[in-house]
C-alpha cells in the first residue's frame, strides 16, 4: 500500500525560491498532493511578494493550508510534518534530517552557484533524503518512498570537544 502524507511542511528558507511556491497551485501539483493523502499543508513562503497568489492557497480543495514568511517554531513545523519538502539550505537539512522527518529536497536552479546541489548529491548518494528540480517535482512527489531511506547519525555534541582535547594532547606528548 502506498505511503500517505497527510500533514506537509513546505520550506523555502530565507532565500526566493518562487518557482516551487507558484508549482504548487498547478492542477497537477494539487492532483499529486491528494494522491498521497495531503490533508494539510504548511507553507513557509519566505521573500515570496505576490500576496494574490497566496491568497489562492486557501482554495484549494480538501486541504487546509498554512502559510507563513517566517516562524520563531519552524522546528514544531518540522516536527508536526509526516513529510517536508524544501530546499537543500545546510541548515534546514540538518534540522529535518536530526528529526527523522523524510525529505524530499528540491533544487533551487535560480541560485547562481546552485552549492546547494552539491549537499543534495552526498545526501542522496547516502540515501538520507530524495531529490528533484523544479521539472521533475510532480513525477518525484507521487513516486515518493521512505522504505529505502536511511536514518541520518545522530548529532553527537561531544564529538568536537573530544577531538580538541586529543589534539591538545597529541601535542603535549609530541
Amino acid at each position: 500500500m502506498k505511503e500517505k502524507f497527510q500533514k506537509i511542511f513546505i520550506t523555502v528558507g530565507t532565500t526566493r525560491f518562487d518557482r516551487l511556491i507558484e508549482s504548487l497551485l498547478l492542477p497537477n501539483v494539487i492532483s499529486a498532493l491528494h494522491e498521497i493523502g495531503c490533508k494539510q499543508l504548511t507553507i513557509q513562503y519566505g521573500r515570496y511578494h505576490d500576496l494574490d497568489q497566496l491568497n489562492l492557497f486557501q482554495m484549494l480543495p480538501g486541504i487546509k493550508v498554512n502559510l507563513f514568511d517566517y516562524s520563531k517554531s519552524f522546528s514544531n513545523h518540522i516536527h508536526d510534518a509526516d513529510l517536508v519538502i524544501g530546499h537543500a539550505g545546510a541548515g534546514t537539512v540538518l534540522e529535518v534530517l536530526r528529526m527523522n522527518k523524510p525529505l524530499l529536497i528540491v533544487i533551487n536552479d535560480d541560485l547562481m552557484d546552485n552549492h546547494q546541489q552539491e549537499l543534495a548529491d552526498e545526501l542522496v548518494e547516502n540515501n538520507y533524503v530524495k531529490c528533484t528540480d523544479i521539472e521533475n517535482f510532480v513525477q518525484t512527489l507521487r513516486k515518493f518512498e521512505t522504505k529505502n531511506l536511511q536514518q541520518f547519525p545522530q548529532h553527537d555534541p561531544l564529538l568536537f570537544r573530544n577531538f580538541i582535547q586529543n589534539l591538545s594532547t597529541m601535542e603535549i606528548k609530541s
